[in-house]
């Protein structure tokens, strides 16, 4: 009996050892969770636009985001006196990931650049505020 349970706990030990050094070499398999931050370069004309990610980061142009995605994403340009300009961006792996020196991601466009175009005044004299209006419920005469 005695040996029976020496070699089922060598056995448990063995397969528990094993099952670890299995695990080990498939984690450097395994994408990482967040990918590397890159650099992307972002302008406009004029220059003083607020340039806002549809992941998270924000700048005032000309200047560079930090952008940690491997996902499209999507840069939104707003200025005063000028319509908002949405301009979509794409990740471009590298070419071989053993390049030293190369940023995880690169993106296409970079720079992320837009034209913003100057929205006309409003013509005429300016509408007065709607006064607040509390709607009654229709009557049984009212259809």
């Amino acid at each position: 009996m005695k040996s029976h349970r020496r070699r089922l706990s060598g056995v448990t030990v063995v397969a528990f050892l094993g099952s670890g050094l299995a695990a080990c070499g498939i984690s450097s398999w395994l994408p990482s969770a967040t990918p590397p931050a890159s650099t992307i370069k972002v302008e406009s004309d004029p220059a003083g636009a607020e340039a806002k990610s549809s992941v998270g980061p924000s700048c005032r142009t000309p200047c560079s985001l930090t952008i940690a995605t491997s996902s499209a994403f999507t840069v939104t340009f707003t200025l005063a006196g000028y319509a908002s300009l949405t301009v979509p961006v794409a990740p471009r792996p590298p070419g071989d990931p053993r390049e030293a020196g190369r940023e995880a991601v690169t993106f296409d466009p970079d720079p992320v650049y837009a034209q913003l175009e100057p929205v006309a005044p409003a013509k005429g004299k300016k509408r007065p505020a709607a006064q607040g209006k509390t709607l009654e419920p229709p009557t049984a005469t009212q259809k």
